[in-house]
């Protein structure tokens, strides 16, 4: 009888991409994948660490591996960045915990089971982070594949433990992933995602590959219907990265910037590389270049020593950029940056309030931003069900759309955008022209069901 593997993971979209490599390394050692944990025979946590809550997340859930472990036989192990950077620290602290696997080798997993089955100890696979595996993946989406550009990362934010954790930047050969994109597009994927903790450092350290915006065009030119990317950071990104959005129609209108604070005092405590002035720069740039593209971001509050001047300059940016969403995280010291030997010093309730004010003023943003899309007619990628079983789908810029009519999953619908709210847009699915042509403003051939 064949095992069954059961994955929880946390953290980024990388993080959740090496759990499909997790799971089709195991599934072709013979193990199949279940849903549920009371059902596993092995179990694995693909762990995250550049937050304290996400790294007590991990801890909260081990509990429930224990309960079934009195229950009956389970195999159970951690791995990712909090392995990484914990170590056998975690096989001292938690009896449960049978095995650990850090972020590279992902091969090496059935080989760690087996030696657990066979009474060989609790093994501590953690292999300083290496590039270049190529390994199989068990696809979560039918209409978005994911794909690696790059790992690691080797820019030094004072406050960032992705270095330790995985390692400086390594780069993926263009052809791998030109070939991976083909084959995906020879599958009937519709969309790629382009991964990497900084996509715009891709080829720094190997200058034969060329740059992100030279694998940008050529991964758009495969014939993919769709091409996003994630992340950008705003010391690395070009202008030609920009130019590629606006020259091809089948890159998205997105971009996720990464801007951590508004203060330019911070930032450079932070050691990020950039100004504010440097990142303004870029929306405006981007602005010219790609109608209605939409900016979204990552913001810090509570960094060591952030006074409210400062809070005040960060809460201004969101105020004029006008992002579509933001993504708002309390500072937390985390192990082994430069960082963490500064005081704590912003009061947690402090850090409570700030963040609270940046996600409210966030949402009334995005709420008059998709206000102003009302009445558009987009062109809709239907990529899932909602909650209550409806169909959901993203237009191009990245924002979701629920759709209030019938429409396939993975397929291209034209919507008629009809209501919004500050997360989503709601469009009634259109029928297209006789010529299949598709529609991104309203006024076109398209006509209702």
């Amino acid at each position: 009888m064949r095992k069954r593997l059961y994955i929880e993971t946390w953290g980024c979209q990388l993080n959740l991409h090496q759990s499909e490599g997790l799971a089709g390394v195991l599934e072709r050692a013979g193990f199949v994948a279940t849903d549920s944990l009371s059902e596993a025979d092995v179990v694995l946590f693909n762990t995250c660490a550049v937050r304290k809550k996400a790294e007590e997340k991990a801890y909260g859930r081990i509990g429930a591996v224990a309960e079934e472990k009195r229950a009956r036989p389970v195999i159970f192990g951690v791995g990712g960045c909090l392995a990484q950077l914990r170590g056998a620290s975690l096989l001292k602290r938690f009896s449960t915990i049978d095995f650990l696997f850090g972020t590279s080798d992902l091969a090496a997993l059935p080989g760690l089971v087996a030696a657990v089955e066979e009474g060989k100890g609790r093994p501590a696979h953690l292999p300083h982070p290496a590039g270049g595996e190529e390994v199989p993946y068990r696809r979560l989406s039918p209409v978005t594949a994911m794909v690696t550009i790059t790992e690691g990362c080797s820019n030094a934010c004072s406050y960032c433990v992705v270095p330790r954790a995985r390692g400086p930047l390594r780069s993926r050969p263009p052809e791998a992933v030109l070939a991976e994109v083909e084959a995906l597009v020879s599958a009937g994927y519709k969309e790629v995602l382009l991964l990497g903790q900084n996509v715009d450092s891709y080829g720094k350290e190997r200058p034969e590959y060329g740059d992100f915006a030279g694998l940008l065009e050529r991964v758009a030119r495969t014939g993919i219907s769709r091409v996003r990317f994630t992340s950008s950071h705003p010391q690395d990104l070009a202008q030609a990265v920009i130019d590629a959005i606006a020259r091809h129609e089948n890159v998205c209108k997105h971009l996720h910037l990464a801007c951590q604070s508004g203060s330019d005092r911070i930032l450079a405590a932070m050691n990020r590389g950039h100004t504010r002035a440097d990142f303004l720069s870029i929306v405006r740039r981007a602005r010219e270049a790609v109608e209605r593209i939409n900016l979204t971001t990552d913001l810090i509050v509570g960094y060591p020593g952030e006074s409210e001047e400062d809070f005040r300059l960060t809460r201004d940016l969101v105020e004029e950029v006008r992002f579509g969403s933001l993504f708002v995280a309390k500072y937390s010291p985390r192990p082994g940056t430069p960082s963490a030997r500064l005081p704590d010093d912003v009061p947690l309730e402090t850090k409570d309030a700030r963040l609270q004010e940046l996600l409210a003023l966030e949402r009334a943003i995005a709420l008059e931003e998709n206000e102003r899309r009302i009445g558009d007619t987009l062109e809709v990628l239907v990529e899932g069900r909602t909650k209550r079983g409806g169909l959901y789908g993203r237009a191009d810029d990245h924002r979701t759309v629920v759709l209030t009519g019938a429409a396939e999953m993975g397929e291209f619908v034209p919507a008629l955008i009809e209501g919004a709210s500050a997360a989503a847009l709601a469009g009634r699915p259109l029928a297209r022209d006789p010529l299949g042509v598709g529609a991104r403003r309203s006024g076109s051939l398209a006509r209702p069901l």
